[in-house]
């Protein structure tokens, strides 16, 4: 069986940023037998402590409610309803599952209370068609804890609220020990932060290969990429853009068009190197969060009778900064993006008729696209520029003074993705026709890209150019694969 075929198995300490992507396309999922002994161990020990001191959120009510008793009544039910509050759009089936993978791992981990029963549940979800998962409104949350939708997934367990065909179907009745320990988490934030920073992932690849096509077609002068250079930006991300595009300029043979280059060569190191460190980033803090107990309270054998510790380790700080700084640093890669095309589409830096049209006389050529690349540009600006983790509130009588919104960085992180790629594609489109036009030809991996977007060049007079980027996005897809030998790199 292929890889990417094979089921998931959860243990609450190996989930990785491939195992969300995978179970997004509808991968099945197990917990480890294992796992699922140390959660019902958790649970009894956590029925244990309840029944001899004050817990929140089973003994007590939550936020400003947390100094109450809550009465003879099982709490949750009634906990799930009340926050099931969530509106706007249904978030799409992949973020769904991801979610339900992510907060199952977590539950493995044990410290939640929560009953196995509760975790194979969810399990059962990462697998299940889309008609049968839970309808979850993207908007109702904190980012400090998806308590409206994780609701949304409870209710739809216990059969109160419908699957996406509208059918009820009751899988298990939700009590105190589970409501609280399904809630407390951010694992929809960590979902679709987690698929938009693999996506990312992948085009910050490409873009290096990418820029190589259009250096070598601009003529760029190699010493940028060079060993030498390297030692003057010792950084993992500029580092891993050098030994790309020089590698993949190493096989070329022209003379340099200039002494220096203007900064969207030269500089493209410097500047999309810190995309690649901050998605590294953010993909740690994603994977640490989803193979980490986070829920409050934690229950722990600590000493002989078992520990409740309450505490603030469900704040989402760290995932706000990480999507802030990954947004940040993808507006100065972007901007490096359309440097080359706008040089480029001038088309007078390389003697060819401008907006790279067949030279007839007021042919636009590439003119939209360069608008496109321009509006896409602007998206990123706009996402990046109010950073998620300053959007703080005050709630629940200030027991909760300092909610934060780290799932609108999640929101921005992957709305900024398709405008991404798109820069990317009138790159390469551009990049194409430069070389068609200038008759470049290039060897090795660049020369099989160029092969690659050979369709893209037959036509070079004004017609609709909207098919072409489309093409060129699925060029990109292809460039990312790593089983396409000669076009991706190890």
């Amino acid at each position: 069986m292929p890889p990417h075929d094979r089921g998931i198995t959860l243990d609450g300490t190996t989930l990785t940023l491939e195992h969300i992507s995978r179970a997004a396309e509808g991968v099945p999922a197990r917990a480890l037998p294992e796992a699922l002994e140390r959660v019902r161990h958790n649970n009894v020990l956590a029925d244990e402590i309840a029944r001899r001191q004050p817990v929140y959120g089973r003994t007590t009510g939550v936020g400003a409610n947390r100094d109450q008793q809550v009465g003879p009544a099982d709490p949750g039910p009634g906990l799930l309803r009340s926050h099931a509050i969530g509106w706007g759009e249904p978030l799409p089936a992949s973020v769904v599952r991801a979610a339900c993978l992510i907060r199952a791992n977590q539950l493995l981990v044990g410290g939640s209370g929560a009953t196995p029963e509760l975790v194979e549940a969810l399990a059962e979800l990462v697998g299940a068609p889309a008609e049968m998962l839970p309808v979850v409104p993207r908007h109702g949350s904190l980012g400090a804890g998806d308590l409206s939708a994780l609701a949304d997934v409870g209710l739809a367990l216990s059969g109160e609220r419908p699957r996406a065909t509208g059918q009820l179907v009751c899988r298990l009745a939700l009590t105190g020990a589970d409501a609280l320990p399904l809630m407390s988490s951010s694992a929809f934030t960590l979902a679709e932060s987690g698929l938009a920073a693999a996506q990312l992932a992948e085009l910050a690849d490409v873009a290096d290969i990418v820029c190589a096509l259009s250096w070598a077609v601009l003529r760029g002068s190699p010493e940028a990429v060079s060993l030498s250079a390297a030692g003057a930006t010792p950084r993992a991300g500029a580092q891993e853009s050098m030994a790309t595009i020089r590698a993949l300029l190493e096989p070329q043979d022209y003379e340099p068009a200039h002494i220096q280059d203007f900064f969207g060569l030269r500089a493209w190191p410097q500047v999309h190197g810190p995309l690649h460190d901050a998605l590294v980033s953010l993909i740690e803090i994603i994977e640490t969060a989803s193979n980490t107990a986070s829920e409050n309270p934690l229950f722990s054998d600590g000493d002989h009778n078992g520990t409740a510790t309450h505490h603030g380790g469900f704040h989402t700080a760290y995932l706000s900064l990480a999507l802030d700084h990954a947004l940040l640093a993808l507006a100065g890669s972007a901007q490096g993006v359309m440097s080359r095309v706008t040089h480029m589409v001038s088309g007078g830096e390389l003697g060819l008729p401008r907006f790279l049209t067949d030279g007839a006389p007021g042919a636009s050529g590439l003119m939209a696209a360069e608008f496109v690349a321009a509006s896409a540009l602007s998206l990123v600006r706009q996402h990046a520029a109010s950073p998620s983790s300053i959007q703080t509130v005050w709630l629940s009588q200030g027991v909760e003074d300092d909610a934060g919104f780290a799932n609108l960085g999640a929101l921005r992180l992957g709305g900024v993705v398709p405008a991404y790629r798109r820069m990317l594609a009138v790159e390469l489109l551009s990049a194409a026709r430069a070389a068609a036009l200038t008759r470049t030809s290039l060897t090795g991996r660049l020369g099989e890209v160029l092969d690659e977007c050979g369709d893209l060049t037959v036509d070079l007079g004004d017609r609709e150019i909207g098919p072409d980027l489309e093409a060129a996005e699925a060029s990109l897809e292809r460039l990312a694969e790593p089983d396409q030998p000669g076009l991706a790199l190890p």
